[in-house]
């Protein structure tokens, strides 16, 4: 268990890096491409929204998961802070 947990640590930081590198990447923009009805927040139907948009399936149980890892405040929903801040690397780039 602890290795797939690291597993996936290891490639959600790797993502974080190669987003960071890219100049074109600006996580307001990401943020807003995510929020479709411009309230501020990512709810779990508009990841699902994107998810499903690029052909994926994914469960409830998933989206849930997804949502409350990045909701820091507990409210169901992701602000543009908690996004932000998932989005951001933890770790030094490595050279």
């Amino acid at each position: 268990m602890w290795r797939v947990h690291i597993r996936c640590e290891n490639a959600a930081e790797s993502l974080r890096q190669r987003l960071a590198a890219k100049p074109g990447f600006n996580a307001y923009e990401a943020f807003n491409s995510l929020d479709l009805n411009c309230d501020g927040t990512i709810s779990t139907i508009e990841l699902r929204r994107m998810i499903e948009s690029r052909g994926y399936f994914v469960g409830q149980k998933e989206l849930e998961q997804v949502v409350q890892k990045m909701d820091r405040n507990k409210n169901g929903r992701v602000d543009f802070g908690e996004f932000a801040e998932e989005v951001r690397t933890k770790s030094p780039v490595r050279r």
